[in-house]
């Protein structure tokens, strides 16, 4: 069982490690005239991902108990980015399509109809319905109320979707310096050899300690690098997200209630003059 958790975990950094690790073979100079392709070169050469495996699970080994402290957190990222990829999403803020539904609603003044599109499953969770059924709720509210709370609203929703970026932040932080900390540890037991041996040093009693230090700081760049990338992502897609639902609401609360007041105080000083 163990053996079989351990792979799962290292699958996942398998790709990472390979690209920043350099596992795989350097490429020759300038292919030559009549040379085989990069492809067939590197499986002439013996590499296969046998071999890849197994210097990623000697690695593991060599790293400690500071490498699967680094997996663990980087299985928590891995989580925190597929619930991010699947959870941000335009049908989860502001659904394509709701606001032209709610506002032939509106103009037909059918204010059940709304109410119960804002119930629908599909909608009932999103910010862009809460704001919408609020709006209809309290439509006889005063127009700074009615701004108010649609923006506090959206705020709530914002403030919870960043919260579940801010774990991805978290590793991306962890993850080198927990890797520093790998670093420190080797180097320190390497020195500690060199002083209990003496005059007798072996390069080979120092090899454990010094790739323990590299290894780590390998590692953990390895899980911070893909950490940043998707935490920049993800806080980019929210601020569009949230860009795109302010404008919608800020237009339907325009059309629903603004345009109409003025049209009424237009025609209220016309009839007076």
């Amino acid at each position: 069982m163990r053996r079989l958790v351990s792979e799962a975990i290292l699958v996942s950094l398998l790709g990472a490690l390979l690209t920043l690790g350099g596992a795989a073979p350097a490429a020759s100079a300038a292919d030559q005239p009549g040379d085989a392709p990069s492809s067939i070169k590197i499986k002439s050469s013996g590499f296969s991902m046998q071999e890849a495996w197994d210097e990623l699970t000697r690695q593991m080994e060599a790293g400690g108990t500071t490498n699967w402290v680094i997996v663990s957190l980087s299985l928590i990222g891995v989580a925190f980015i597929l619930e991010r990829a699947f959870r941000l999403r335009r049908k989860y803020v502001v659904p394509a399509g709701f606001a032209e539904k709610a506002s032939e609603l509106w103009e037909k003044k059918a204010l059940g109809d709304i109410e119960r599109l804002c119930e629908r499953k599909e909608y009932v969770k999103t910010p862009l319905a809460r704001i919408v059924a609020f709006l209809v709720k309290h439509r006889t509210a005063k127009l700074d109320d009615l701004n108010d709370v649609a923006g506090d609203i959206a705020s709530r929703h914002l403030d919870r979707h960043a919260m579940l970026s801010y774990p991805i932040l978290t590793v991306a932080t962890l993850a080198p310096l927990l890797g520093l900390f790998g670093t420190v540890v080797g180097m320190i037991e390497s020195f500690d050899t060199v002083a209990s041996a003496g005059a007798l040093v072996n390069p080979r009693m120092l090899s454990g300690s010094i790739s323990k230090a590299l290894i780590t700081t390998e590692f953990g760049l390895a899980v911070a690098i893909p950490s940043v990338f998707f935490y920049s992502m993800f806080r980019l897609r929210t601020g569009y997200l949230f860009n795109l639902l302010e404008e919608q609401a800020s237009t339907l609360i325009a059309d629903w209630f603004i345009q109409p007041a003025a049209k009424e105080a237009a025609h209220a000083t016309a009839k007076a003059e």
